[in-house]
């Protein structure tokens, strides 16, 4: 019978993506019940969603900070450079 996973999403992504491989690599072996690779891969699904969810979360937030660095930022060399000429 296959391992049970907790039924609760990992707060990081690091051990929600290792949940996650635990789980792929289960679904792709042998001789496991009907019933548990659904139940796998219902949980494999919450998982990936729960992934996708924090990734996109870090992008938004890279995005923000990059946007913020760029407005605070003082003008590079060039930028004068340019306004000179």
């Amino acid at each position: 019978m296959a391992e049970s996973q907790p039924e609760t999403i990992p707060e990081s992504f690091e051990e929600a993506l290792s949940q996650l491989d635990s789980i792929v690599e289960s679904l792709e072996g042998e001789g496991v019940p009907l019933t548990d690779l659904i139940n796998q891969y219902d949980r494999g699904m919450k998982l990936l969603e729960a992934c996708h969810t924090k990734l996109e979360e870090a992008k938004q937030r890279i995005s923000s900070i990059g946007k913020t660095s760029e407005s605070d930022s003082e003008p590079l060399a060039e930028d004068v450079n340019d306004e000179l000429f």
